[in-house]
């Protein structure tokens, strides 16, 4: 399943990430309502929080209303089905879910919809990255 990883250091904290994001999801940019979001810590750590597109979600485990369901591409949120209960983003263990502040919906990456990734088009020192697995030979069944 693909993936945005952050090759671990070089982050500068600029949040084009965020803001490129904003725009490609709702066309305008506002505080909160990104699906990537940088992380300050002291002294001078900065880095992204990103959905890592989990191979078991437990979002989409504790959603009550099934609004959250997994591809083979990346795990989806269901706008038009999600209550914004919040069970998804309590259950979540790296933060990277969150409550749309004016949709009242959850929200996290859903990779552009498939497309490219915006947050690693226009991050400025590259250490964004679109981790796409090696498609491996199936086994054969005997």
């Amino acid at each position: 399943m693909a993936k945005i990883v952050y090759t671990g250091e070089g982050c500068t904290g600029c949040t084009a990430c965020v803001a490129a994001c904003m725009y490609a999801h709702d066309k305008e940019f506002g505080v909160g309502a990104s699906r990537i979001w940088i992380v300050k810590e002291e002294p001078v750590t900065d880095h992204p929080i990103v959905c890592v597109q989990c191979a078991k979600p437990p979002c989409r485990d504790a959603c009550p209303v099934g609004a959250i369901s997994k591809t083979d591409d990346f795990v989806l949120v269901d706008e038009k089905l999600c209550i914004g209960c919040g069970a998804c983003v309590e259950a979540c263990p790296f933060g990277a879910i969150i409550i749309h502040p004016n949709k009242k919906v959850a929200i996290k990456c859903d990779l552009c919809s498939g497309k490219e990734p915006q947050c690693v088009k226009f991050c400025p020192p590259k250490v964004l990255k679109l981790h796409t697995p090696a498609l491996a030979p199936k086994a054969k069944v005997k």
